[in-house]
């Protein structure tokens, strides 16, 4: 089974850049993390591979050269083969860009089925996933919490999702995008010493647009169907915090607190 794993890098939340003119992201000489959901979709399916059902893993990013180390480190844990798919037109891209993007390198990548993160931290719509299956004509199911990987020898996939009201099991037909939610388990694995001098020559693939041949109105900003009006940093303020002990003259203290605040009368 081939699995493909679409891995996004996002800027280090308490440290990134903002383009006010461009209305986007810095993302060159930034500080990058693998995004939270995107490694548990790679570790699942590093354990299919580990566990003798999955015979290959590919992971495919789109985002600046500076993503090259992460991907290494990657392949470094037990990926096959990494793409990064990387060029300055696609500055300012947004979601529906980025799915067509990816689906023109997909329709060409050989690939069972196709593993991503629900959400990611610096956008968070849950956008790429579904739009990237849709465009590509399979089925999709994002927000997965779990999944049976007997049910993949048998061309299919059996997860489960999961809400505040109840827990929902689904089957789809393979190839499909799967798309799942951050769990802490499992995680991906450590990069042994031997690893740290291994030689990836031939393993990280770089394209850009004259390899996809996307027309210049179709990706960047020019092709974006929605815009960034203007983005705020949210500020957080400590609380006062006040501590009372638990006697007669504390209870007093925490009930005129609450008649101040209108709480009880």
């Amino acid at each position: 089974m081939r699995i493909v794993c679409l891995a996004k890098l996002v800027p280090d939340v308490d440290n990134f850049q903002y383009d006010h003119e461009r209305s986007a992201l810095i993302r060159e000489n930034v500080r990058l993390l693998l995004n939270p959901a995107d490694a548990t979709a790679v570790a699942i399916a590093l354990k299919l591979k580990a566990d003798s059902r999955a015979g290959s893993v590919h992971t495919v990013t789109l985002g600046p050269r500076s993503a090259m180390p992460h991907l290494e480190d990657l392949l470094r844990r037990g990926v096959d083969r990494a793409t990064l798919i990387s060029d300055p037109a696609y500055a300012g891209s947004d979601t529906h860009v980025t799915s067509h993007i990816l689906a023109a390198f997909l329709s060409r990548c050989g690939f069972d089925v196709i593993f991503a993160g629900t959400h990611t931290l610096d956008g968070g719509t849950g956008h790429v996933g579904p739009q990237v299956a849709e465009i590509l004509g399979i089925p999709h199911m994002a927000g997965i919490s779990h999944m049976d990987p007997e049910s993949l020898s048998e061309g299919r996939a059996q997860v489960r999702v999961e809400s505040e009201e109840a827990s929902y099991t689904f089957a789809l037909q393979l190839p499909a995008v799967l798309g799942f939610a951050y769990a802490p388990e499992p995680k991906l694995p450590f990069i042994r010493y031997e690893a740290l001098k291994r030689d990836l020559s031939g393993r990280v693939e770089v394209i850009d647009n004259q390899a996809l041949g996307l027309a210049p109105e179709q990706v960047g900003v020019l092709g974006s169907l929605t815009r960034v009006r203007k983005i705020h940093v949210k500020g957080f303020r400590s609380p006062n915090t006040r501590f009372v002990r638990p006697d007669d003259e504390g209870i007093e203290r925490v009930y005129r607190f609450l008649r101040e605040k209108g709480f009880v009368r």
